[in-house]
């Protein structure tokens, strides 16, 4: 048996949209792509849709409305507008000055060389180092989406660092005992070979 399809109460919808649209407005989103701007605008098209449903609901019944209904529909705002901005700016040089202060950051920087492009690949070393350049061009062209990533939560971009520091050092350190247990395993294989031939006279 289908499942009976809950009821949507648009003026709670409303009452929500509303709030969303002004918190958007003052503080801002979290959103990775889009501008808050452009999610203003999608929580604008919320609430005509919910007042389209209120009028299907409750037609000429004007008594029957919440009182929401009647509240004054947001503006339309660009899509590239962004609450805080000057906030965000301030956080994403704060972000960058950490990054190219922190040690496992130089020593990725100086020692990326040592690995090949399948070790560099396998611990995403360019990806990691590229995390300080992209906000750094951020900054520069003022892209305020790409900085407020950063701006944010820095300490995950600096934890990356340690991790991909962490996972480089072991690769180094087993390359340089790749030697050391190939001649031992040379030097096994000879005995065992030493001590069939002796068995097969």
């Amino acid at each position: 048996m289908a499942k009976k399809k809950e009821k949507v109460d648009h003026g709670a919808e409303l009452e929500r949209s509303y709030k969303q649209w002004e918190y958007l407005k003052v503080y801002g989103g979290s959103d990775p792509f889009y501008a808050d701007g452009s999610n203003m605008n999608l929580v604008r098209n919320h609430i005509i849709y919910h007042k389209e449903k209120l009028k299907e609901q409750y037609g000429t019944d004007h008594e029957k409305y919440p009182e929401i209904y009647y509240r004054e529909l947001p503006p339309e705002v660009r899509d590239s507008y962004m609450a805080r901005a000057g906030e965000i700016r301030d956080k994403a040089r704060e972000a960058l000055e950490q990054y190219i202060s922190d040690p496992d950051f130089h020593y990725l920087l100086a020692n990326k060389e040592l690995l090949t492009e399948k070790e560099a690949k396998k611990i995403s070393l360019y990806n990691v180092i590229g995390y300080a350049s992209g906000l750094a061009r951020a900054i520069k062209a003022g892209d305020l989406i790409t900085m407020r990533r950063h701006a944010g939560r820095p300490e995950g971009y600096l934890e990356s660092f340690s991790v991909c520091t962490k996972r480089m050092k072991q690769i180094m350190e087993d390359k340089k005992k790749a030697p050391e247990q190939m001649e031992e395993n040379e030097q096994f294989s000879l005995f065992q070979f030493g001590m069939e031939t002796r068995k097969t006279r």
